[in-house]
């Protein structure tokens, strides 16, 4: 049975919280605006700030025994729903479609396509998703099942998934019952302050245990494949894989700079981000995406105690909020085209820096001069072709 895409199924939103300001200021301000448009859905955050639950699955499988309604959301603390009228659609589909096993926010497919359009902190990733598409897994950041199988089959609780892959071995674990894992477009930011891999390999290993017969198997975080261990012939193909990344990079790069008459970094802007402001001592960050729809504005976060907010607008509105910028804001435009930079008009006065990497595409950060930056770009692989061509000749290429 095919449910419509316009029926909306009331959702139970459980997730485990350690920080009481985090959950407030992201996950639990946006359930309470989103819950006025869906009165029957419900929040159930669980409280282990005490350490009460060893494992995040633990947690979350207490939380599931507490809600009411036919799909359960689980969702980090520190995220902001844009919709909970877009959630209970997806829950529409998922109670619908039994061949269904997960939907989650995000996910990655057998091509390496990460499916579901998100924004990761400062930028959106992810290749929009209006249904369900098969993936490989889903990340943990949001997904959805419905109450009576994960009553049935909670998640795991092993000691070695505790804060990592239990959405990963979830998604394989409906995989080989016969079920589809799935990632959609679920509307969220991931106000997330932290990268986390501690034990990571030692989750993805034990996964690829499990289920040897659905290796490799893509995650957001990497690849599990058969034999993982330390060396080997995986690791020199991914390093192999890194670097033709590098590459195609690079000669990007290089047509940006002809373009720009500007420098250009290869550089993953999320990672860096917080960094960068405050060498650039601003008191906040405002990041425009160019192109994204309006209701994916996020006003009033905070990241290291630095303000923090996004504005969707078009590249004349990314102009304006350039132009409007206060001096102690630095403002990151993402989302852009190439044939955008011509129309952003930033006068070479503007302190201002560009960049680019594959998951997160070309972004502009302005307002903080280069020199207060160069060091976060200063290995190769944030220098197109560095080591392979000498400096002189890129220079003169874009010259």
């Amino acid at each position: 049975m095919n449910a419509s895409t316009d029926s909306r199924i009331p959702v139970s939103i459980v997730c485990v919280f350690n920080d009481p300001d985090v959950l407030e200021s992201c996950l639990a301000r946006s359930v309470m605006a989103g819950i006025v448009d869906a009165p029957q859905t419900e929040f159930l955050p669980v409280d282990n700030r005490d350490g009460e639950f060893s494992t995040a699955g633990a947690a979350l499988n207490h939380g599931a025994r507490l809600a009411r309604n036919a799909v359960i959301i689980f969702v980090h603390q520190d995220v902001v729903l844009h919709s909970i009228a877009e959630m209970e659609r997806a829950a529409g589909i998922l109670v619908g479609q039994s061949e269904i096993g997960i939907i989650g926010a995000v996910g990655i497919d057998h091509r390496r396509h990460i499916v579901g359009r998100i924004r990761d902190r400062v930028v959106q990733i992810g290749e929009s998703a209006s249904v369900p598409r098969d993936v490989d897994s889903v990340d943990e950041v949001l997904f959805m099942i419905r109450r009576e199988l994960v009553l049935s089959s909670p998640l795991s609780e092993d000691p070695f998934l505790a804060w990592h892959a239990y959405g990963v071995e979830y998604s394989a674990r409906v995989r080989r019952a016969g079920m589809r894992a799935t990632a959609m477009d679920l509307g969220l930011t991931h106000n997330s302050l932290t990268t986390n891999l501690d034990r990571l390999d030692l989750a993805h290993r034990k996964v690829g245990e499990y289920y040897p017969e659905l290796l490799p198997l893509r995650t957001t975080c990497g690849t599990v494949y058969k034999g993982d261990g330390p060396g080997g012939l995986n690791r020199t193909l991914r390093r192999a894989r890194g670097a033709a990344i590098w590459w195609g990079e690079s000669w990007e790069a290089l047509a940006l700079g002809r373009q720009t008459r500007m420098p250009i970094v290869l550089a993953d802007i999320r990672l860096v981000v917080d960094e960068a402001v405050r060498r650039g001592q601003k008191r906040g960050l405002r990041v425009v995406d160019v192109a994204s729809a309006p209701e994916t504005s996020v006003d009033r976060l905070v990241r290291f105690d630095r303000g923090y907010e996004v504005n969707a607008a078009t590249i004349s509105g990314a102009q304006k909020f350039v132009e409007e910028r206060s001096a102690d804001e630095a403002v990151l435009v993402s989302g852009l085209q190439r044939h955008d930079l011509p129309q952003l008009r930033i006068s070479r006065d503007t302190p201002h820096t560009i960049g680019l990497w594959r998951d997160t595409g070309l972004w502009v950060l302005v307002g903080i001069e280069s020199k207060a930056l160069a060091p976060l770009w200063a290995t190769a692989r944030s220098r197109p072709f560095a080591g392979v061509m000498p400096e002189r000749w890129i220079s003169a290429w874009t010259d």
